[in-house]
């Protein structure tokens, strides 16, 4: 009788701690769908944090990190932004570390750029997230510590690109877009003519995704060797048309590029001086 009941006791113990999880990832869902809401995703942060503090489950990580990435792609000061995308850096590399796969090539490998190699399409959420606040952190960040992460950069939109590359609405090609028109062209690997290239997939992908157009028209219509003052105000203007409540999945990142949209319309003048 004492082990029936010890036995049921685990497994209520163990139901009511699956329960209690899996309440606290819907509650971390419901706040970062209304992350244009800077409330709604400074708690979300916190409840992520909180979570893993505690234990460090893949899903929570994934939304920490997104949501560090949001929060760094809305913040004015560099210093804070950089450091919002160091942050959701870290939190992917937790979500990493429960990838079996990569962890067991870690183990083999002990060289990052070998062992994502292990990395598939089902586990890149992780890797992505990583990749994308480290690209993010490199783009603002001073170029002594903008070269130093250079090489982990691209090693890891690299296997995105071979692995995933419609993940995240062509993220890999809104990467690639601004990677090969601001690169420092000291690295010899600056190409306005492959940035276009790369801008077009990734418009062709998701055309509704509209921070494609945006870095489409900052980074490659302004560019020294380009200077496309129409194909800039075209992709803009189509922004600045969306209604983007048909998709209200990322309805906060097409609010966020209309209104990066706007700023650049408005500095034009000073782009292509």
């Amino acid at each position: 009788m004492k082990k029936k009941f010890l036995l049921f006791f685990i497994a209520v113990s163990g139901a009511s701690i699956n329960w209690a999880q899996n309440t606290e990832i819907e509650k971390i869902r419901s706040l970062f769908a209304e992350r244009h809401i800077k409330e709604k995703l400074d708690e979300c942060i916190m409840l992520c944090e909180s979570s893993l503090a505690k234990e460090v489950n893949y899903d929570v990580a994934i939304y920490l990190s997104r949501s560090y990435y949001f929060k760094g792609e809305s913040e004015q000061d560099k210093n804070t932004k950089l450091d919002f995308f160091l942050k959701g850096v870290d939190a992917g590399e937790k979500a990493l570390s429960k990838v079996k796969a990569y962890t067991d090539a870690m183990a083999v490998n002990k060289k990052e750029e070998n062992a994502i190699k292990s990395i598939t399409k089902a586990d890149i959420e992780a890797l992505y997230w990583v990749a994308a606040n480290l690209a993010r952190y490199a783009k603002f960040a001073p170029f002594g510590k903008k070269l130093a992460v250079k090489g982990r950069v691209r090693y890891l939109w690299d296997h995105v690109l071979v692995t995933a590359p419609e993940f995240n609405y062509g993220g890999v090609y809104r990467f690639f877009g601004g990677y090969y028109a601001l690169v420092p062209s000291i690295t010899g690997e600056q190409d306005p003519v492959k940035s276009k290239e790369m801008f077009d997939k990734g418009v062709a992908v998701a055309p509704h995704y509209l921070e494609t157009k945006v870095l489409y028209a900052e980074a490659y219509c302004t560019h020294a060797k380009v200077k496309n003052k129409e194909l800039f105000n075209q992709l803009l203007d189509e922004v600045l048309a969306a209604d983007i409540s048909q998709w209200p999945e990322i309805y906060p990142e097409n609010l966020n590029a209309q209104n990066k949209a706007k700023e650049l319309k408005a500095n034009q003048a000073e782009l292509f001086d």
